[in-house]
């Protein structure tokens, strides 16, 4: 399961009003609104040339990120047949 780790103990409001308290450390699942809030002030913080510590960084379970994919080579183009010795 992917989820998110607090950064630090606070207050939120929830977009339906509630009030939640998190404490430093807590996990929250990917779809969490307080998560998805933060997330959307990060990203527009970043658009306004804002720094911003986000409140919220992914969990990282000590699993290894997927290695990136090598680039297929790219092959010589054939020869037109004109062109090819013997023809």
């Amino acid at each position: 399961m992917a989820g998110w780790i607090a950064q630090d103990t606070f207050v939120a409001e929830s977009p339906d009003g509630a009030w939640i308290h998190v404490q430093k450390g807590a996990a929250f699942p990917d779809d969490h609104p307080v998560v998805a809030l933060d997330r959307a002030a990060a990203e527009q913080a970043a658009k306004d040339g804002i720094s911003r510590t986000p409140l919220f960084a992914p969990m990282n379970f000590g699993e290894p990120e997927p290695e990136p994919e090598p680039e297929p080579k790219a092959k010589a183009p054939a020869k037109p047949a004109a062109s090819r010795k013997g023809t």
